[in-house]
């Protein structure tokens, strides 16, 4: 039985992501801020803008690659944030993921194409 995004935390599906990266993952270095046991991850900064950056909810670090993961629960996109995540992502030779529940799925790609956002779509 599937739950609905209301009844979904974050942090589950943080838990969720850091399990599905550590089976698939032997050697990734796993940071997050909303599960204890790993390290924090650091605040990404806009070049320029010192006093903006965000934190990702989920960093995997393996062989010269940084894969971002953000979960976003609600309809309510975050362009800025999305698009300093999605550079960031591209310059590490990773690629910037958005877990999303499937009942946004096609908002959440319009916005991306509409933004001209590269970001790969995970949905529950």
């Amino acid at each position: 039985m599937s739950k609905k995004p209301a009844e979904i935390n974050k942090r589950l599906v943080v838990h969720a992501i850091i399990e599905k990266i550590e089976q698939e993952h032997d050697n990734a270095e796993i940071r997050t801020r909303l599960v204890e046991g790993y390290e924090v991850p650091g605040k990404i900064i806009p070049k320029g803008k010192q006093d903006k950056g965000y934190y990702p909810d989920v960093i995997a670090l393996e062989e010269q690659r940084t894969e971002l993961f953000e979960v976003e629960l609600a309809p309510e996109p975050n362009i800025e944030k999305w698009r300093i995540f999605s550079l960031f992502s591209k310059k590490e030779h990773g690629s910037f993921h958005l877990v999303i529940p499937e009942i946004h799925l096609s908002f959440f790609r319009e916005q991306l194409t509409a933004n001209n956002i590269n970001a790969k779509l995970i949905f529950f």
